[in-house]
């Protein structure tokens, strides 16, 4: 095994002081001196590190303030995460989500694999529409474990303060900061089709994403269904 660099190590024991809350969202880590004093490494090294969780955007640097654990605001909702534009349209309409149903129910193989459970595992399952200029254009299908979602109900994600994220992070300390995502194409189906309010054999985008959490462990598997007849999925590569 590849042992790591000083500034990995250092990646590493932030990154585990994240996990296990002692810097809760939104609040700054320690000045680079006190943290680099802290952790017995040069500023440089440090810097390097934080430079690493700054680009996976665990944490974000705030000019002349210092770097803080980064939060799920709309803005970085819309604009990390949230992938659905008009046709040709070069701005983001605010979304609005609405739950259709929350089940309680145990995991098949496909949820099993991208949530690293055991088959049969606990999970809850959630239907959402999603919403652009009060049109529904996506349906969410998403599947979490109950053991990180323990006690989720129908009533706080309805009365949520915030996007799906700011509740994982908020309320169950479990902060998505990437995704991998597929996607293909397919046809409506009847129930979809009433849905998004397309003929059954209409095309529409299928997207399969897991949501992963600081230490690249699985914390949402969603499967989304976008019509494409007005809107787009954008995506945008900034190196």
């Amino acid at each position: 095994m590849r042992s790591l660099t000083a500034y990995q190590e250092v990646k590493q024991k932030i990154t585990e002081d994240l996990v296990r809350g002692r810097y809760p969202m939104g609040q700054a880590l320690p000045a680079e001196k006190d943290l680099s004093k802290e952790l017995d490494v040069s500023i440089g090294t440090l810097r390097k590190a934080v430079d690493e969780l700054v680009a996976e955007g665990i944490v974000v640097r705030r000019q002349g303030r210092g770097t803080y654990v980064a939060e799920h605001d709309l803005k970085r909702l819309l604009y990390y995460f949230f992938h659905v534009v008009k046709h040709d349209a070069d701005k983001k309409a605010n979304p609005r989500v609405e739950l259709v149903s929350l089940t309680s129910a145990t995991a098949n193989k496909e949820e099993a694999s991208k949530l690293h459970i055991k088959e049969g595992a606990a999970v809850w399952r959630l239907v959402n529409c999603l919403y652009l200029e009060d049109k529904c254009v996506m349906i969410d299908h998403i599947t979490l474990d109950k053991k990180r979602f323990n006690n989720l109900t129908r009533v706080d994600f309805i009365n949520r303060e915030g996007s799906i994220y700011q509740l994982y992070q908020m309320k169950y300390g479990q902060t998505v900061v990437r995704s991998s995502e597929r996607l293909r194409a397919g046809l409506a189906g009847k129930q979809y089709s009433e849905w998004l309010g397309l003929k059954p054999d209409s095309p529409v985008l299928i997207i399969r994403r897991v949501a992963l959490g600081i230490q690249d462990e699985p914390l949402e598997w969603r499967v989304s269904t976008l019509n494409t007849s007005q809107h787009e999925y954008f995506s945008e590569l900034v190196v």
